[in-house]
C-alpha cells in the first residue's frame, strides 16, 4: 500500500495539464490526507464511501492559470447526400465541402459489358469471370451464330451466360460441366 501510495503522489506531481482546470490539485489532496494515506501503517484505514461528502476538509484552491485561446468554431454546413437510395444529411466543416464542391458532381461510369457476355478478342472466346461452367451448349465443330449460348458459368450461386461474340465454327471447345476456369482463359475459337 505504501508503494502505490508513493507512485500514485509521484505521478500526480508529474502530471501537467495547461491551458484549462483539471480536478489534480482534488487528487493531490485526497492521497495526501492522513485519514487515506497514515503516516503508521498500524493504524487503520479510515476512508469509507462517503468520506469525502461526510469527513474531508480538504481545501483545493480554485484554477488561477491561464486559459488556452479559444478559438473561434469552424463554420458548419449541411450537406445532403444519396447513400443506397436514402438521402442523409450530414454536417461537415465548411472548408471540407467547398473543397467537395470543386470536384466533378457526375456520376463516375460504369464500364458495360458486352451483351454477349464474354471476353472477345478475334477467334478466341473467353470467360469473362472465374467461375464453374454448369453447362455447354455446343460441341465442338458446331456451327453458332453471333450471341447464341456456348457455355453458362456460376460463381457465387449467379449464373452467366457466355455467348459466341461472332458467327462461325466452334473448335478447341476445352469446356466440361463441373470444371473451373479463371478469367480470361479461352473456352474455345470461333473461326469463320
Amino acid at each position: 500500500r505504501r508503494q502505490a501510495l508513493e507512485r500514485a503522489r509521484r505521478a500526480l506531481a508529474e502530471f501537467e495539464v495547461d491551458g484549462l482546470p483539471t480536478v489534480l490539485p482534488f487528487h493531490r489532496a485526497v492521497v495526501d490526507d492522513p485519514a487515506f494515506a497514515p503516516e503508521d501503517d498500524a493504524q487503520p484505514f479510515t476512508v469509507h464511501t462517503r468520506w469525502i461528502e461526510t469527513e474531508w476538509a480538504g481545501d483545493v484552491a480554485p484554477y488561477d492559470g491561464e486559459l488556452a485561446d479559444e478559438e473561434e468554431p469552424a463554420e458548419r454546413e449541411h450537406v445532403v447526400v444519396e447513400v443506397g437510395g436514402r438521402r442523409l444529411e450530414v454536417v461537415l466543416p465548411a472548408a471540407l465541402a467547398s473543397a467537395a464542391d470543386s470536384t466533378a458532381r457526375r456520376r463516375p461510369s460504369r464500364s458495360r459489358a458486352k451483351k454477349v457476355g464474354s471476353a472477345a478478342s478475334g477467334d478466341a472466346l473467353t470467360s469473362p469471370m472465374q467461375g464453374t461452367i454448369v453447362k455447354v451448349a455446343v460441341e465442338d465443330g458446331h456451327q453458332v451464330e453471333a450471341g447464341e449460348l456456348v457455355v453458362v458459368l456460376e460463381a457465387m450461386k449467379m449464373e452467366q451466360p457466355v455467348n459466341a461474340h461472332k458467327s462461325g465454327t466452334v473448335t478447341g471447345l476445352d469446356a466440361e460441366v463441373g470444371s473451373t476456369v479463371n478469367a480470361g482463359t479461352q473456352i474455345c475459337t470461333i473461326a469463320d
